[in-house]
């Protein structure tokens, strides 16, 4: 293999999926962007789990360990709808860019191609599971073969990780592929990034004694202060006399309140519907692009199968619904869909519909909640397979 520490090198990383690779076509900086956001080849639209890989490279966020703050500009040669194994190769992407390395997606011009899969923590650790690798290299065949570099790999330790390596080695390549330590990201780059030059010895004891000094000098004139605070008496406080109690006679019986009237029951419904809007001083781009968490309005129902309706006030962003009963799947009608971008995931399970900028529109549409079978969906709380119907309106 090539080492990454002599040369900049032209890299093909390699997302796999269970429906084909995906190959990163470019990853840069773009201070325009409310937030990072990924984006196939050719759509100005972010991908449905764009939201977390803003999240995911935000300041502060685990990718602020390899890389500079964002806002990034992710492209990709296609789509995927869900899951979090894109995670790894995501993350050593920026690492690598982050030390002079590129991405490119034309198979005979990389110097190296990466094969990676698998999601990580807040500390970039990556998450063993049952990621699929055998299936993924299956679908991946043709893509590897047609690129003649050197082959490195993650495996992330699973039922298929030994299986995986050994078909890898396998491929008959001209030279083994390499395989990565799967225990972090960080792990993992060490064998590919180049490493950063080490300060000038000298400079460096210097700039470290000065500082110590300056973190003494401050700590003793915190203590001096502290201790004259400490040494100067607390003003004196007057004394306030608490006065004689006063009997008080019993006055006349008075009769007990009338108990209040219950109030109606709540109309129950089998999904929670919730209004997503923008939080003080952010805006729905930002909300939809991930930069800002959304404020989530409950949504209640006024009468059976039908919701009060939603003001399209300015702030309104969207709308989020998941099942309120265990094994249910909720269906939302085609009239929001088609004035929304496609659903993302929030962290509890729920589907986000953001409102696309021009179709804010008084409209009127159906959530369907399917309980299913008990054949079907094991566990389900309807077992006649019967759905909920509820009416919502957004209404200017």
């Amino acid at each position: 293999m090539k080492p990454a520490s002599i040369d900049p090198l032209s890299v093909l990383v390699v997302v796999p999926t269970t429906g084909g690779p995906v190959v990163l076509l470019s990853l840069k900086r773009r201070p325009g962007l409310p937030a990072s956001a990924a984006f196939a080849a050719g759509d100005y639209r972010p991908l449905p789990w764009s939201g977390d890989y803003a999240r995911l490279a935000a300041s502060g966020g685990p990718l602020s360990r390899l890389a500079d703050a964002g806002p990034y500009e992710l492209r990709l040669s296609g789509s995927f709808d869900a899951g979090r194994s894109w995670e790894v190769p995501v993350c050593l992407a920026h690492g690598l860019v982050a030390r002079g390395h590129s991405l490119t997606a034309d198979p005979e011009a990389a110097d190296l191609v990466l094969w990676a899969t698998g999601a990580v923590d807040l500390d970039l650790a990556v998450l063993p599971g049952d990621y699929a690798l055998l299936d993924k290299l299956a679908r991946s065949a043709d893509l590897l073969a047609a690129a003649k570099a050197d082959l490195v790999l993650l495996l992330p330790d699973g039922p298929e990780a030994a299986e995986a390596a050994r078909a890898f080695r396998a491929l008959g390549r001209a030279h083994p592929p390499v395989i990565l330590p799967a225990a972090s990201v960080p792990a993992a780059l060490a064998a590919l990034a180049r490493p950063e030059p080490s300060p000038a010895p000298a400079a460096g004891r210097r700039s470290a004694l000065a500082a110590a000094l300056v973190a003494l000098l401050a700590a003793t004139v915190l203590a001096a202060g502290f201790a004259m605070l400490r040494a100067r008496p607390e003003a004196d406080r007057p004394v306030v006399a608490v006065g004689a109690l006063v009997p008080v006679e019993p006055g006349p019986a008075v009769a007990p309140a009338p108990e209040p009237m219950a109030s109606p029951e709540p109309v129950a419904v089998a999904a929670v519907v919730e209004e997503l809007a923008a939080p003080a001083g952010s805006s729905c781009r930002r909300v939809a692009f991930g930069a800002d968490p959304p404020v989530r309005r409950p949504v209640p129902a006024e009468a059976p199968g039908r919701l009060r309706a939603s003001r399209l006030a300015p702030d309104l962003c969207g709308l989020a619904f998941r099942a309120a009963v265990p094994g249910a799947r909720v269906a939302v009608g085609p009239e929001l869909a088609a004035a929304a971008l496609p659903p993302t995931r929030l962290p509890d399970g729920a589907q986000a519909y953001f409102l696309r900028e021009g179709a804010r529109r008084n409209l009127v549409y159906t959530v369907q909640v399917m309980t299913g079978s008990a054949d079907a969906y094991p566990g389900a709380a309807n077992p006649s397979a019967t759905a909920d119907r509820l009416v919502h309106g957004l209404v200017p």
